[in-house]
């Protein structure tokens, strides 16, 4: 192990730096939302972790940790966590256990798939990492499709007004508020991938004419058992074992004498458990299931999916499994009037999606023998889960002196009130991004100590450099910049529209002038870069090192200032604790960033760690930790409030009779909650 001293991965200065990067990210984040934002702290951290490790072999490739670092984080912004959050501040029991429970598990998938993404580029040969941006740019382009055309015309299939917002829940394509077409875009363009880049192998020798044969086949056989299950009249005992509406046979009883309806005049306004489409088109649901199930036999028996590609079909095929078997499959009340797999209801539940994703990923990972990134993903999960419901507690410590919910003593709430009156939310953000920073850290510097060196003479993909990069600077910061042209035009900051210079009769939206100019800026910067991989631009540092931290600072100075921008027309004091500190803490990084770096250290070519006993000693202590948050956390809060609630937050339960989703379920035809 005397080969490995020096490394820097570990050193107090490192792990403080990155948490600093997270927190500013994820305070960033909490304004911009979803997964947008949440790409932007995985960017930064993954920059700073490879570049203070003192591996120049790392640091080679710190264009692909940014990026890899930023998709890694993205996965978790689609989860719904506000109402988990709240149970804890409940005061119920059985609540709160669930609220500490489910906020480590959220916290775990979050930052299990965000260290994965940190680790990639850092373990895989760089053939392979720069292979698979071609399948990854595939599934871009299909999500832009999908996104930009096939959406709204999807979702507006039903005979109501539809509003994307409040009203998303009528859409025929709703399914517990979850990422599920944009799954299904992702797998249709690795499809498409896969018979594009094995055209030999499906086109020129005649395969790919099985693929119809293989879908008609099917979608025969399965109207014809649907057919038989009807004339047996066995297809509505099957659909009422299938289908269940997100509603309690009370709430239905008294809505329908409130509203003056009948019980299923009522019930038709309920959400299933499958999506809204299923109810408007039985007739079809066999053949189209058969035609699944054809699409699957024909790409299971000649399909490759190289180039990376079987790792995005993990990752989907995990996304599937774990949604249907969970909310789907599990999630209605069967058990004592209670759901028990749905973590956020009535909201969304993308967290299963997401556990399957990291399930799909870690089964490829030892599929391929890349268990140090599976190490990465457990060792910053357990801590990311920790860190979630820790600063949960932290929160709820800091909000106990003067709080009016527990006090009814005048001076001691006056004395408190500007204390009390803080955006202790943006706290808690900032305080868990801190925390999973640590955990980045952690985990890098491991393997920063243990990993061989992963250099690697690949084949010349100099266009994955460029991508990254701008992927980074332009991408990531345009998806949640563009975000600020809405909030302005609201504020009455902005006006919607705007008149053409020197030129009459030419008036364009806000949001199209944005584009416009960001779009510009763009591709001056697209072309800089792919100029500077053929030929290098003075400006750009000639080492490793400073290109990284370039990038670094470059991209840290956008988003705070981008973030500063969103709040700056309603800027109050209370925003300070926010922007200010996000602020000054983007000063200190700036600082660290260019004076810790160290020089470069000699790595051995083989590592000296056997990550089995390594894994399995990460799952005992993650188990220990769940256990030590759900069941210790809980008895923290309840020892401050007893069962009194915290505030702070809107009083929701998630088991008992005054359940929120038992008394406000989300009906199709109510504003979303």
């Amino acid at each position: 192990m005397d080969r490995f001293k020096g490394l820097s991965g570990l050193k107090p200065s490192t792990i403080f730096l990155a948490a600093l990067s997270l927190s500013i990210g994820w305070g960033i984040r909490g304004n911009f939302g979803h997964e947008y934002g949440a790409m932007i702290p995985g960017a930064l951290t993954a920059i700073v972790v490879c570049l203070l490790s003192g591996r120049e072999d790392w640091r080679n490739r710190v264009v692909y940790f940014g990026m890899f670092g930023a998709l890694g984080w993205a996965f978790g912004g689609s989860m719904s966590y506000m109402q988990v959050v709240a149970y804890t501040h409940s005061g119920h029991l059985p609540s709160q256990y669930f609220g500490f429970f489910g906020l480590f598990v959220i916290g775990f998938l979050w930052a299990a798939m965000g260290g994965a993404g940190t680790a990639f580029p850092a373990v895989v040969e760089k053939e392979r990492l720069t292979a698979i941006f071609r399948p990854l740019c595939w599934i871009f382009v299909f999500w832009i499709i999908f996104g930009k055309f096939l959406l709204f015309y999807f979702e507006t299939l039903f005979p109501a007004n539809f509003d994307a917002t409040w009203s998303r829940q009528a859409a025929y394509t709703y399914w517990f508020d979850s990422d599920w077409m944009e799954t299904t875009a992702a797998i249709v363009a690795l499809l498409a991938f896969e018979l594009w880049d094995n055209r030999e192998e499906h086109f020129l020798r005649a395969k790919v004419l099985l693929l119809p044969v293989s879908l008609a086949i099917f979608a025969a056989f399965g109207l014809l058992v649907q057919t038989v299950l009807h004339l047996a009249g066995l297809d509505a005992p099957l659909a009422g074992a299938l289908i269940h509406y997100q509603v309690t046979p009370e709430f239905v009883a008294t809505a329908a004498a409130e509203r003056g309806l009948t019980e299923a005049e009522v019930l038709s306004d309920q959400l299933i458990n499958w999506p809204n489409v299923v109810l408007f088109f039985p007739n079809h649901i066999g053949w189209f299931i058969g035609a699944l199930i054809g699409l699957a036999v024909y790409f299971f028996r000649f399909g490759r999916f190289g180039s990376g590609a079987s790792l995005f079909m993990h990752m989907c095929l995990g996304w599937f499994g774990c949604f249907l078997l969970f909310p789907v499959l599990l999630g209605h009340p069967f058990y004592d009037g209670e759901m028990w797999f749905r973590m956020t209801p009535p909201r969304g539940d993308n967290w299963a999606g997401v556990l399957g994703v990291v399930i799909g990923t870690a089964i490829w990972l030892v599929r391929n023998r890349y268990i140090p990134v599976l190490y990465a993903m457990l060792v910053s999960g357990v801590i990311g889960g920790l860190g979630f419901s820790g600063g949960q507690l932290i929160k709820l410590i800091c909000i106990r002196p003067g709080n009016r919910e527990v006090t009814t003593d005048p001076e001691l709430i006056a004395q408190w009130a500007h204390w009390q009156g803080s955006n202790w939310h943006s706290v808690l953000e900032q305080s868990y991004g801190f925390i999973n920073g640590i955990g980045i850290a952690i985990a890098m510097g491991l393997l920063a100590a243990r990993l061989g060196r992963n250099d690697g003479a690949p084949t010349e993909r100099r266009w994955t450099k460029v991508f990254a990069v701008a992927f980074v600077l332009f991408g990531v910061s345009y998806l949640n910049m563009f975000k600020n042209v809405r909030q302005w035009v609201k504020d009455d900051a902005l006006p919607e529209m705007m008149n053409m210079p020197l030129v009459d009769g030419v008036s364009w939206s806000a949001a199209v002038w944005f584009n416009l100019i960001f779009g510009l800026a763009a591709l001056i910067g697209i072309i800089l870069l792919a100029r500077h991989v053929r030929n290098p631009i003075a400006l750009v540092p000639a080492s490793a090192l400073g290109r990284g931290q370039l990038l670094y600072i470059a991209f840290l100075a956008t988003v705070v200032v981008m973030n500063f921008e969103r709040a700056l027309a309603g800027f109050g004091a209370q925003r300070l604790i926010t922007e200010g500190v996000i602020f000054v803490n983007a000063i200190l990084a700036v600082l660290l960033i260019l004076l810790l770096p160290t020089r470069g250290i000699t790595v051995p070519d083989i590592g000296l760690i056997n990550y089995g006993r390594s894994v399995y000693r990460a799952v005992c202590i993650g188990i220990a930790v769940l256990l030590l948050a759900t069941f210790g956390m809980t008895r923290a809060a309840r020892y401050l409030y007893g069962d009194q609630f915290s505030g702070h937050a809107g009083q929701q339960y998630r088991f008992g009779d005054e359940a929120t989703w038992k008394l406000k379920p989300t009906e199709k035809s109510k504003k979303h909650s």
